[in-house]
């Protein structure tokens, strides 16, 4: 009887101290009570929730304006004109970005693809639904969670005449993104009562799950469509004039950040993506060239590829104090959300920036949209920057618009992705990482062509 009762004693004993040593040498079981990611209440207006790594750190690459043609003209003898490799080489930049960025999330800002109907007589196609299906495959493949939001370009092509409607062609794209032919991509198409598809918030959480950062995502729209005319009843389109974050949508974001904040206790920091940039990107832009103006200065020793994106210059202009981060400005203009007038209504580009000034959350905004502009400002407070596009398309098949300032072929300085990485507290670390090969001159030296 001892024997027995010494016996289980000691397996016991065994037992205990297995158990012991097994948690003692690697992660400890919590108390339940205090497990703060267990009981924590998610925000009804976040759609996906991602954790930051074991070291506290969190990797987000903006990628944007791709613009996949999906062309097949070959013309053996010119290489400029040979459109099949416009996406090869979109590809290959976007391939290498990926791989030296190493993110834990992909967001892909807009203009995916190009296949307005008025480049088909260059490239033999408009078919917008197969070459987003081409791009969506292509950024899939790299088993990397992604997220994306559209752009103007992404809507046009076959689609709309096929289906009868933009909205139709947007709808139909977008169900591609949520399909099972996709296994990483995370988008959602929002709510149904708000502006655009594709507004959503992807919240970034600690390893005990409170929040590190609300990435939220608008559809900034594209061009002012149906717009009838006050005078003469007609309507008219504008494809210059661009479309803007609405009210709708604002009001929504603000719901958004203060259901998150009522959560955590306090006003949580927040990053917007869009593909869009709002006005007051070429209010602060021309503001500081101003101000160098009035140093004496010649504002592109300044704003150029030479200055290393990191280092800061700040300078009291006429509308405030403007801090520099690096980045060109090469496009010529910053083409936002339209102010002005047509054909009898007035625009004024939406209230986007006043509105994150007002909710106190953004500190951050990155867009596409100008192929060639880079550049990063900060403004009361919040950081405004154009990410680095990818485009070998958009400034390269209508004959027209290639002039020397607008060459993709030798020009490479507005080439790559833009880095975001989240720390500990919030905080955000935003590098470049450019693309500098030249691979219109790679493929004439394999072709053994001088042009």
């Amino acid at each position: 009887m001892k024997r027995r009762i010494l016996f289980i004693i000691s397996i016991l004993l065994i037992v205990t101290v297995a158990t012991y040593a097994f948690f003692g040498c690697g992660d400890t079981i919590e108390d339940p009570g205090d497990n703060d990611k267990q009981e924590r209440e998610t925000s009804k207006y976040v759609s996906h929730t991602m954790q930051v790594k074991e070291d506290g750190t969190f990797k987000i690459l903006q990628l944007t304006d791709m613009h996949f043609i999906n062309s097949e003209k070959q013309i053996s003898d010119n290489v400029e004109k040979s459109y099949v490799y416009r996406d090869e080489w979109a590809m290959t930049a976007a391939t290498e970005v990926i791989r030296a960025a190493d993110p834990d999330l992909i967001i892909v800002t807009g203009d995916s693809i190009f296949t307005l109907d008025s480049i088909q007589p260059f490239t033999g196609t408009n078919n917008n639904e197969e070459a987003f299906c081409k791009f969506a495959d292509f950024i899939d493949s790299f088993e990397i969670p992604w997220a994306f939001l559209f752009g103007n370009h992404d809507e046009e092509g076959s689609l709309i005449s096929d289906l009868g409607s933009v909205e139709a062609s947007k709808q139909c794209l977008a169900d591609y993104l949520k399909s099972d032919a996709l296994k990483y991509c995370i988008y959602e198409d929002g709510p149904e009562d708000i502006t655009g598809l594709g507004n959503y918030i992807i919240n970034i959480v600690n390893r005990d799950g409170s929040t590190n950062m609300p990435l939220v995502l608008f559809d900034s729209g594209s061009y002012l469509r149906g717009v009838q005319d006050e005078i003469d009843g007609q309507y008219y389109a504008d494809q210059q004039k661009y479309e803007w974050v609405h009210d709708d949508q604002l009001d929504w974001y603000e719901d958004a950040i203060k259901d998150i904040s009522r959560i955590e206790g306090k006003t949580v920091d927040s990053i917007v993506f869009q593909h869009i940039p709002f006005p007051e990107y070429g209010d602060v832009l021309y503001s500081y060239i101003d101000a160098l103006t009035e140093l004496g200065e010649d504002w592109e020793d300044t704003i150029n590829a030479q200055w290393t994106y990191g280092n800061t210059r700040t300078l009291e202009t006429e509308i405030g104090e403007i801090t520099y981060h690096g980045g060109i400005y090469n496009d010529g203009m910053v083409c936002s959300s339209y102010v002005g007038d047509f054909h009898g209504h007035k625009y004024d580009g939406g209230h986007e920036f006043d509105r994150l000034l007002s909710v106190g959350s953004t500190k951050y905004v990155f867009c596409g949209h100008d192929h060639r502009n880079t550049f990063s400002f900060t403004y009361k407070g919040i950081r405004i920057s154009y990410g680095m596009s990818i485009d070998y398309s958009a400034n390269g098949i209508v004959p027209e618009i290639v002039a020397a300032n607008q060459s993709i072929f030798d020009e490479n300085i507005q080439r790559g992705g833009t880095l975001i990485t989240l720390g500990e507290n919030s905080s955000v670390t935003v590098t470049q990482v450019p693309f500098t090969r030249n691979l219109y001159r790679e493929t004439l030296e394999e072709k053994h062509l001088t042009k």
